[in-house]
């Protein structure tokens, strides 16, 4: 027979224990090796205990810095009544409120349904020895079709929430309703680094809009330059002003006072004065204006 493909030697049987020499229970029996083995598990769960420490450190870290940032956020200007879009001032903001609760509530309940499902199994079906096997499971047709119709009926009911309201906050109540025969239109215009607004007398005024009470304002919007952002978080509007193309939203206020916005769209170095200023007042001081501009 060819060099190389002869039958193998047998390999050496050890009488004693009734085992091939090479094979792992005999090599565990030897001290040595068990020293070893015993060092390894040592090294490896001080390991896992640092990677544990290390990993607490981070969490505890990352919890602190998160409730730091929240405390700036609430002392902060920016969320003073008259900005924060969680502080509605007319019907579109209490509506976007509206959905971003829904939303929220929905996002919560999965994340503590699945985030409860994996905690709970972690820990009820984890190995409890070295020598223990869990129980194997290989399916559950009940469960199965439960995630999979109750995750499509919330999106689904969701989603005919969203369109819903999408075409109210876009356009405003319906012309059939009594809040909807008479919005006051106004056009927006953007350009680097102000805002203009020109009323239904043509008139206009500068960084400054005033609208009245309880009224629906038909915004059109448009950019004389680059493309710029209009947002009043109290009242609803965010929308593009657009070079070229006109644009369309809509806003109303349920109480007079002063609402402050600003351009979120970066549009040059002067991006941060673009402020907004929008004084709600009633419908005969609202005329009484019109009739100052110039």
């Amino acid at each position: 027979m060819a060099a190389g493909f002869g039958p193998r030697p047998p390999l050496p049987f050890d009488s004693e224990i009734s085992r091939w020499p090479y094979s792992t229970r005999f090599l565990a029996r030897l001290p040595r090796v068990a020293t070893i083995e015993a060092k390894s598990r040592g090294v490896a769960g001080e390991r896992l205990k640092t990677r544990g420490a290390q990993l607490g450190g981070k969490l505890l870290a990352a919890a602190s810095l998160g409730a730091l940032g929240a405390i700036a956020l609430a002392t902060s200007p920016v969320l003073a009544a008259n900005t924060n879009f969680l502080n509605p001032g007319g019907p579109p903001a209490r509506t976007i409120d509206m959905l971003f609760y829904v939303f929220l509530a929905c996002s919560i309940v999965v994340l503590l349904g699945v985030g409860g499902a994996i905690v709970y199994a972690c820990f009820r079906f984890r190995r409890r020895s070295d020598d223990e096997m869990p129980r194997q499971i290989h399916g559950n047709a009940k469960l199965e079709r439960a995630w999979i119709i109750g995750p499509t009926v919330l999106l689904f009911a969701l989603f005919i929430l969203n369109v819903v309201n999408v075409g109210y906050l876009r356009n405003g109540p319906s012309p059939a309703t009594p809040a909807g025969r008479d919005p006051v239109k106004i056009h927006v215009t953007g350009q680097q680094f102000d805002w203009s607004f020109t009323y239904s007398n043509g008139k206009s005024s500068v960084r400054t809009m005033e609208i009245p009470v309880n009224t629906p304002i038909d915004l059109t919007t448009s950019s004389k330059d680059v493309i710029h952002g209009f947002w009043v978080p109290a009242l609803g509007a965010k929308i593009d002003a657009l070079p070229g193309i006109t644009n369309h939203a809509f806003i109303e206020a349920s109480h007079a006072g002063t609402y402050q916005g600003q351009c979120f769209e970066f549009c040059g170095v002067g991006h941060a004065e673009m402020l907004i200023t929008v004084k709600v007042v009633s419908m005969a001081q609202y005329q009484s204006y019109l009739g100052r501009l110039s």
